[in-house]
């Protein structure tokens, strides 16, 4: 039978194994604690870096890629001649031939689909447009207008162009300083496009002329797309510029004209145009036709990586 002391040393050797039990529980738990403390942080620290990382990506994406719009073109439709007969029989024979141009449109144009996909923002393109007047090079800067580039080599890759007129050269004079030649109808009316619109990329950066007119310089050697006064229409057609022209800075620069192109060109403007009458059906018709033949595509240089 055990004495009192044995008994008593007995509790205290299982107070003392109670108390190491509990202090090692404790440290159990501090350590576990500290572990998803850890843990925590290691997350919010990850989370925190993925979010850096996603934003830097996204920011050199947008840096280098845009999304293009290319609303559906608005149709043309004709109009009653009867209205305006009291502004006389020119202006009758006009909205005559006016309701000609939509039947011959409806026979003539060429519709496709526009490009799809996010465009590069940057990198050029080498186009070689091929008229019976000779060789014209571009070359395509999609930095100026991303958009309105892509859509013309999209263009240009589907034969769009090709076997088609250049249907307008406007002859620059005083006070009316344009000095063009328009292209890029296949109908030859200067009425159709493609089926799509192109949302405008108007230049920034063109000299201001010194006339106070509040128009700007389109340098000999642009090469910019063509469109009404109504935002957002331009489509398929574009003009060539072989002399400083004046206009509104809403045409959207795509590039430059190369040397021989616009000797070339200025071969078609020393022919003259067929009529200087607005109500002639020949009004700047180039006298010597001038027929694309074939535009083709050539490389392209400076392009984002996909």
């Amino acid at each position: 039978m055990s004495t009192n002391q044995e008994r008593r040393a007995e509790a205290r050797q299982r107070l003392r194994e109670q108390m190491e039990a509990q202090a090692r529980r404790e440290k159990q738990l501090k350590i576990a604690g500290a572990a998803v403390v850890v843990v925590v942080l290691l997350g919010i620290v990850g989370v925190v870096v993925w979010n850096k990382a996603e934003q830097a990506r996204a920011e050199e994406y947008a840096a280098n890629w845009v999304t293009c719009e290319y609303p559906a073109e608005t149709p043309m439709e004709k109009v009653d001649p009867a209205q305006f007969e009291d502004q006389g029989p020119e202006v009758v024979a006009e909205a005559e031939r006016f309701n000609e141009q939509i039947d011959e449109i409806e026979e003539t144009k060429r519709e496709v689909e526009p490009p799809s996909g996010d465009q590069p923002r940057r990198g050029t393109a080498e186009i070689s447009i091929a008229t019976n007047a000779g060789d014209i090079p571009l070359e395509l800067d999609r930095a100026e207008a991303p958009c309105n580039v892509e859509s013309f080599v999209h263009l240009a890759e589907q034969a769009y162009f090709d076997d088609t007129e250049c249907h307008r050269l406007t002859i620059g004079e005083e006070g009316a300083e344009l000095s063009v030649l328009q292209c890029g109808d296949p109908t030859g009316t200067g009425l159709s496009g493609p089926g799509y619109s192109i949302v405008d990329e108007p230049p920034t950066d063109l000299p201001v002329a010194e006339d106070g007119s509040g128009m700007s310089v389109y340098p000999r050697g642009t090469v910019a797309m063509a469109k009404s006064q109504a935002p957002n229409s331009a489509g398929s057609q574009f003009f060539l510029v072989y002399e400083d022209s004046m206009l509104p800075p809403e045409y959207s620069v795509m590039g430059t004209i190369g040397e021989s192109g616009l000797e070339v060109l200025d071969e078609i403007a020393e022919g003259g145009i067929k009529s200087d009458d607005p109500m002639s059906e020949d009004y700047q018709a180039p006298r010597r036709a001038v027929q694309i033949e074939k535009v083709t595509v050539g490389a392209q240089e400076g392009l984002p990586e996909e």
